[in-house]
């Protein structure tokens, strides 16, 4: 059974089983740390996503396929991408969806079932991360489930009603809160933080369950969902990252 998602900082134990393949899509944010984004492309493959291809060419991480319009990438980058011989899709900045939403659409198409884990999401604009993170949710209309945001400093879960998951760090986050991406999330427990919470409601309309803290010198941290979307997010400072 592969219920297992691990990334270079944690370990992700669900209880529903996870589609076999499992892609990194690598994103125009906030470039992620050159080690996190090198280990990690060692457990995934990678597309690039528009200017994605700059981060992956500044880190030598060589993507098996590259998507977007080219409006927000550099010529070198894209000129690398082309010179590498992988798929390139280009897209006309005049579409309806944008590069992100091609690309899971395309991950959808080719594995059918799939896990996806996007980098470079963090540290733009709002409207840009609010567009990503539905769109992670949304993108169940692909054929893809199990998703999450990440890089070395942040990381989002997403978790879909009737399931849970064991989150085991190698680094203790300074925060993990819970953010609820439905109107309303029933029967929401989490354990081994600060303020524990065991078969609760939370609503969209007041997310009050963030802030909170694992448990002293705590790495494991479980969470479970009777119904509805929660986004499960954990962030590092830089003294702990500094530490590692």
């Amino acid at each position: 059974m592969n219920n297992v998602l691990v990334l270079p900082q944690l370990r992700c134990s669900f209880e529903k089983e996870l589609p076999d393949s499992q892609v990194l899509l690598v994103a125009g944010g906030r470039k992620p740390a050159s080690a996190w984004l090198t280990k990690a492309a060692t457990q995934f493959p990678v597309w690039c996503v528009d200017s994605g291809i700059d981060i992956c060419y500044a880190s030598n991480v060589v993507p098996e396929r590259l998507i977007g319009d080219g409006d927000s990438a550099t010529s070198e980058g894209w000129a690398w991408g082309n010179r590498l011989g992988i798929p390139v899709e280009v897209y006309p900045p005049e579409k309806n969806l944008t590069d992100l939403q091609l690309a899971l659409q395309t991950v959808g198409l080719i594995h059918e079932q799939a896990t996806v884990i996007v980098t470079g999401v963090w540290g733009g604009r709002f409207d840009h991360t609010f567009s990503n993170i539905y769109s992670l949710k949304g993108c169940e209309n692909f054929g893809i489930r199990g998703c999450c945001a990440a890089d070395e400093k942040e990381v989002l879960i997403l978790l879909k009603g009737k399931d849970s998951v064991r989150i085991e760090t190698t680094t203790c986050p300074e925060v993990v809160s819970l953010l609820p991406l439905s109107p309303q999330c029933s029967g929401v427990c989490i354990d081994g933080v600060h303020w524990p919470l065991e078969n609760v409601a939370l609503y969209g309309t007041l997310p009050y369950a963030v802030s909170n803290r694992p448990n002293q010198s705590g790495t494991e941290i479980t969470v479970a969902i009777e119904s509805g979307w929660l986004g499960i997010y954990l962030c590092w400072d830089e003294k702990s990252l500094n530490n590692e």
